[in-house]
């Protein structure tokens, strides 16, 4: 049956001209402006993914190393504050911290040496090194002390999370010097000076506790390396001099008498603060 209203033939003409045009298109390909508009929108697309895919990253907590969970401080649901221990976490490779206050701290670097001993395991000794030194002391009742992080070179299964750790930081070597008791060494001004006694005084002999009625002369010394129990004498003194450690004052004067040995030949001995210079 043919129309014969005009509206639906002008209708029928456009619809078919539409159709004309959307195939020419077709065969003409798209215009270099529809390829950018689709290329940017599919950058855009693709920004927004990765933007998902890392905030989903976000909702996963995870360790920054290998070991077991021993205490979970939160539980599905919670809201977690910024800063707050989530976990505990116990790792094969343990890590010792001590405390060091403001003077021995000046003297510790990453890296150094350290010999760590164990209250709770008797006669065990381990090696490491310095892997963390802070920057912002803790202030306790007006002193300030820094917290140094030491890795372990060995593990041992006897060292448990929480034991007590003494640390003796290897902060210089020097091989084959001359060493006395830091308490042999006293001070006038910007000098040193230890006090020597005459080898042929009755009763000067090394580690024992003499009296005698001849004072000690003073020797004048030039000094090297010192912790708290040693000092290196560079100058003024020989091995075999006779030195006087420490003098007690009575009705008779008694003096006490030690004679100086060699880093090394006397094994390490550790310093206060968690220092040691090795001998």
């Amino acid at each position: 049956m043919q129309s014969n209203n005009p509206l639906d033939l002008a209708s029928a003409e456009k619809t078919v001209k539409e159709r004309e045009a959307s195939l020419a298109n077709l065969k003409a390909g798209p215009d270099s402006l529809d390829i950018r508009s689709q290329d940017l929108t599919i950058r855009q697309r693709q920004n927004s993914l990765s933007d998902a895919i890392a905030k989903l990253a976000d909702y996963t907590v995870r360790a920054p190393l290998d070991g077991i969970i021993a205490e979970l401080n939160v539980k599905v649901g919670d809201q977690a504050s910024s800063g707050a221990a989530l976990a505990t976490l116990v790792t094969k490779q343990k890590v010792a911290e001590v405390s060091l206050n403001e003077v021995d701290v000046a003297k510790v670097k990453v890296g150094q040496k350290v010999i760590l001993t164990f209250d709770a395991v008797e006669g065990l000794s381990i090696t490491g090194q310095v892997a963390e030194v802070d920057t912002l002391g803790a202030v306790s009742q007006g002193v300030v002390s820094y917290a140094v992080k030491i890795t372990f070179d060995t593990q041992d299964e006897r060292v448990k999370s929480g034991m007590s750790v003494s640390a003796a930081i290897i902060t210089d070597v020097k091989q084959d010097v001359l060493i006395v008791p830091s308490s042999a060494v006293k001070s006038q001004g910007d000098n040193y000076y230890v006090e020597v006694f005459d080898p042929s005084v009755p009763g000067s002999q090394s580690n024992q506790a003499f009296a005698s009625a001849t004072p000690p002369s003073r020797q004048t010394v030039a000094t090297g390396l010192s912790n708290d129990t040693d000092t290196e004498i560079v100058s003024g003194l020989k091995i075999g001099d006779r030195i006087v450690t420490r003098t007690i004052t009575s009705t008779t004067s008694a003096t006490t008498t030690s004679a100086p040995s060699l880093f090394g030949g006397q094994g390490n001995r550790q310093g206060g603060g968690g220092i040691m210079i090795p001998r």
